[in-house]
């Protein structure tokens, strides 16, 4: 390879692909804090107009726990990490900081589509309803960008463990 298309330093390749990775968790976060408020708002508008026993879907307590839980964490995602956003333009955006943000929000993402494809009941199956590709999405937002189970590890680390 010509030195004219090195990228970086020379034998350095695994030192600046690491410099990157809690830039790269974080998107995987935001994109994550992304889809599930999406899901979220699908969901809502399809329990408000869909009915069973001659009432909205929504009307049900048990539909409305669901998503006054879903709605809570999705916000309490959505605050971290607009705070791991502020740190990352500061420079001071932690390796661990990056790896709790792609744990949480897409364990978070994962949980949020199953959740609601379970309201949309048989339909969330179905192509023509957005949670279907949703709840497919989610699943790969855990594995890429290192597992979740490297997250808590990274994690538990800096804890001395």
């Amino acid at each position: 390879m010509p030195a004219a298309n090195l990228l970086g330093t020379a034998d350095r390749g695994f030192l600046h692909l690491m410099e990157n990775l809690p830039q790269e968790r974080l998107s995987i976060a935001i994109g994550a804090v992304a889809a599930i408020e999406t899901v979220l708002a699908q969901t809502l508008e399809y329990v408000t107009s869909r009915t069973a026993f001659g009432k909205p879907v929504g009307s049900f307590q048990n539909s409305r726990f669901v998503l006054a839980e879903l709605a809570t964490e999705a916000t309490i995602a959505r605050t971290f990490v607009d705070e791991c956003i502020r740190q990352l333009d500061a420079g001071t955006l932690t390796a661990v900081d990056a790896a709790k943000a792609k744990w949480w929000c897409s364990d978070l993402q994962n949980r949020t589509a199953d959740r609601c494809l379970q309201l949309h009941g048989g339909y969330g199956y179905m192509n023509e309803y957005p949670v279907s590709k949703a709840w497919r999405d989610a699943r790969v937002q855990s594995i890429y960008g290192g597992t979740n189970e490297i997250m808590k590890e990274i994690i538990g680390r800096s804890m001395g463990l």
